[in-house]
């Protein structure tokens, strides 16, 4: 059986490509998933110039619901870092824009997921090196899929 739905990391990542300038003061982060990035990349972003939005997975949870054991729900921990040296406000707009891109697509699209769920968020930000930093916790639900 070859696996023909797209990886969850890929549908977060897209998700987020949605991204509206326009509720983050005109200003679109780099969005990336730190596995594709180059080595090192992910130590050596310049902050000056651009925001980012960093992916990655976490947490991989197989739980199997059913009596024969045929199906199982799958569980995917998502980490969504989002980094900027403009403010408060700024990272604050960002998180707005972050909820309301994983919320539009909560429901989930049948084929290669039925749920995404905005967990937790962390605040990482060290305003001694004026680096304002969140981190959230999006989790994604596959219901009733097939064990090959």
């Amino acid at each position: 059986m070859v696996a023909t739905f797209t990886e969850s990391l890929d549908m977060v990542v897209s998700t987020l490509e949605n991204w509206n300038r326009g509720n983050t003061g005109n200003i679109k982060p780099i969005i990336a998933d730190i596995a594709t990035v180059g080595a090192e990349r992910g130590k050596r972003i310049d902050l000056s110039r651009h925001d980012y939005v960093l992916c990655y997975e976490t947490a991989h949870n197989e739980e199997a619901p059913e009596l024969f054991y045929d199906f199982v729900t799958t569980r995917l921990n998502i980490t969504v870092d989002a980094r900027t040296a403009k403010g408060r406000k700024h990272l604050q707009a960002m998180e707005n824009e972050i909820r309301r891109l994983i919320h539009t697509v909560r429901k989930g699209d049948g084929v290669n997921f039925d749920r995404m769920v905005y967990k937790t968020r962390t605040d990482l930000s060290d305003r001694s090196k004026v680096l304002f930093r969140m981190t959230f916790q999006i989790e994604v639900v596959i219901f009733a899929e097939l064990v090959p």
